[in-house]
Parts: structure tokens; sequence; C-alpha cells
């Protein structure tokens, strides 16, 4: 996998670049097969691990399965060493802090 786990494995570094406690944290993911059935068993394999219960978006396009996952701050090293067991053909694309919207709107009236 295409990450660095040093990245969150201090809770400081995590919290002085935004990522607060329980904060909610997307990750975004992106695994290529050489072909579709080998595919369909990573994502049957993916749902029955315990990975399966923060995915939030799984999207199947040919021989490439598009992930997102939705997880708390205190979660995410775990979330990452289990992507890599699971599914190591993954390569994260991208991890940031998961904003909604409408609890934006909520904080700018105040």
């Amino acid at each position: 996998m295409d990450m660095s786990l040093a990245w969150v494995a201090s809770r400081r570094q995590t919290h002085d670049e935004g990522f607060g406690a329980c904060q909610r944290v997307r990750i975004l993911a992106l695994a290529h097969f050489v072909d579709g059935e080998a595919s369909r068993e990573r994502i049957r394999a993916l749902f029955h691990s315990p990975l399966g219960i923060y995915v939030s978006q799984a999207q199947r396009e040919g021989c490439a399965l598009r992930l997102e996952f939705d997880t708390v701050s205190e979660d995410l090293a775990f979330t990452l060493r289990t992507l890599r067991r699971v599914l190591p053909e993954a390569r994260v694309e991208g991890i940031a802090p998961r904003v909604f919207p409408h609890r934006m709107t909520t904080r700018e009236a105040r």
C-alpha cells in the first residue's frame, strides 16, 4: 500500500494537522485487479472483514474498485492496517477530515 503508517502513529501529529479527537475522517482508496472475478472476490472479503463496517461507498468500474471509508480519527491507524491486510492491491488516494455541509452552516450562524 502506498502510504505511511508513521504519519498516523502519532496522535499529536494528527491533532496538529486538524484531525482532532473523535473527528470523522474520510479515506479514499483505489484498487486495480486483473479481472472482474478477482475484484468481486475482494469485495466479498472486504465486507466480511472488520473493515467492512467503515466502507461508506464502494464502486466497481470494470477491474477497478474505488472505495471510500468513513471512520473516526482514533480508528485511522487500525483502518489503514486492516486495509493493507485485507486489500493489499489498494492505494490510498487521500485522507481528509470529513466535512458535513449542514454542520458548517450551523457554525456560521452562531
